[in-house]
């Protein structure tokens, strides 16, 4: 057996971290005593594509870890050919199984995945959409190119295969409508095994006005149709369902139309929605932004909100805030990563971890998709001023 000397030993300590640092590989970021997890399911270039965006992430207890994200093919923004693809972790994001491709129409644009599990049978849906490859957001919005469409696919054995994609638009979609966007992120399960409704959070866009809606199924995904307009001026929406059952949608603001997130809420399961009341919007950082129940340990349903999104408006150095009264105020942060950053998504593990995933680098937005784990209880330990 080698021996090393103490100082020998923090001189391979400083050499393996440094080294790590550089290369951006999987290392523990330690803050304020905290361990945080950092892997990268998606990096730029691997398996032949340009850059990965737009994440989304599941799990469930006994099952394996989820990764989705946008795998564009030449171009960094929304146009051209686009796959959505898939990584699998079965130790709670440590290791990922090689990429798998969930949906790839040719030179076609698929975007915005957006996740959701029936827990009546255990089915994972995962919502999509496709536009023409040669159209961008702009030439849709304006109606200059074909309109976006919805889609949907499912899987029964964990994420391992799926089901060939079904267009929903004639059901999902109005023929006035652009753009579409589903999520992206988490959708909702909402109910009992005996009355239930699976929510997936939505926008389009009419003219050149952008809104978010929600689309709706009360027969376990065999149908899904279209809820009331949530709020104009508003896109990527996610949805969670507060202490008395009813649901907040907190959804990005357009820039040029409030200085706040927007937040509206709905007391029919995403049927309609009212401007919400006693919730605080947190500052509108143009950005996707992230929000997510989650549990407290050891406690009979008391919960916290949290909510990512990058903390400035130059998108740098994603921050966690939390809630621990419902939404009312936003007294405690912590900043999960300083450097360029943009889209989150987030859900809390078996092992009562809160899993994200953040597009991220050291110099460049899209370097990576890059995975974090950490404690809310360590969030709450970040009292802002």
């Amino acid at each position: 057996m080698t021996l090393f000397t103490p100082l020998q030993r923090r001189r391979i300590t400083r050499t393996i971290l440094l080294t790590l640092f550089v290369l951006g590989l999987a290392t523990h970021l330690f803050a304020q005593g905290q361990p945080l997890l950092y892997t990268v399911p998606f990096k730029a270039g691997d398996s032949g594509y340009l850059i990965f965006r737009i994440p989304a992430i599941w799990t469930a207890p006994n099952k394996p870890l989820l990764a989705f994200a946008e795998a564009r093919v030449s171009k960094r923004k929304a146009a051209g050919n686009i796959d959505i693809a898939l990584r699998r972790s079965f130790d709670l994001g440590q290791t990922w199984e090689p990429l798998q491709v969930v949906a790839d129409f040719g030179d076609d644009f698929c975007g915005n995945p957006c996740v959701v599990q029936d827990p009546t049978n255990g089915r994972l849906w995962l919502s999509f959409t496709r536009s023409p490859g040669s159209a961008t957001e702009e030439t849709i919005v304006a109606r200059t190119a074909d309109p976006t469409t919805v889609w949907i696919t499912y899987s029964d054995d964990d994420g391992a295969t799926w089901s060939p994609p079904r267009d929903l638009s004639a059901t999902c979609r109005k023929s006035t409508w652009g753009w579409y966007g589903t999520g992206p992120g988490l959708g909702l399960f909402v109910g009992d095994a005996q009355k239930n409704r699976l929510i997936i959070p939505v926008y389009h866009t009419e003219g050149d006005v952008y809104r978010t809606h929600c689309l709706l199924s009360d027969d376990h995904g065999v149908t899904w149709r279209l809820g009331d307009v949530a709020a104009d001026n508003t896109s990527e929406p996610q949805v969670v369902v507060m202490g008395d059952g009813s649901l907040t949608m907190n959804a990005r603001t357009i820039a040029g139309k409030g200085e706040r997130r927007t937040l509206v809420g709905s007391r029919d399961w995403g049927e309609t929605w009212q401007p919400s009341e006693n919730v605080t919007p947190l500052a509108e950082n143009l950005c996707q932004g992230c929000i997510y129940r989650s549990d407290r340990s050891g406690t009979n349903g008391d919960y916290d909100l949290i909510f990512t999104q990058p903390g400035a408006r130059n998108r740098t150095g994603v921050t966690a805030w939390l809630s621990d009264d419902e939404g009312k105020t936003w007294p405690f942060a912590q900043t999960l990563w300083r450097g360029p950053s943009a889209y989150t998504a987030m859900i809390r593990s078996h092992d009562g971890q809160i899993c994200t995933l953040i597009e991220c680098g050291r110099k460049d937005t899209f370097e990576q998709i890059a995975f974090v784990k950490f404690s809310q209880e360590w969030v709450r330990t970040g009292k802002m001023r």
